[in-house]
């Protein structure tokens, strides 16, 4: 899925929380603010190692 200018795949948990982000009017992401080992924690408390490539503008969500 596209989501603010990235390419981002993984949990299918993730993925839907990320979706419902995009859907908030004051909410989004900063994938330039996430380096690969970092987690990214969704509403309800869970965590996801992420894996991050800039330069390709790739995010990949993995559960934790």
């Amino acid at each position: 899925m596209l989501a603010y200018g990235y390419e981002v795949e993984g949990s299918p948990e993730a993925l839907a929380d990320v979706r419902e982000v995009m859907g908030m009017k004051n909410c989004w992401i900063n994938w330039n603010n996430f380096n690969t080992g970092d987690l990214y924690w969704d509403g309800n408390g869970n965590g996801y190692k992420v894996e991050v490539n800039h330069e390709a503008k790739q995010v990949t969500l993995n559960e934790w």
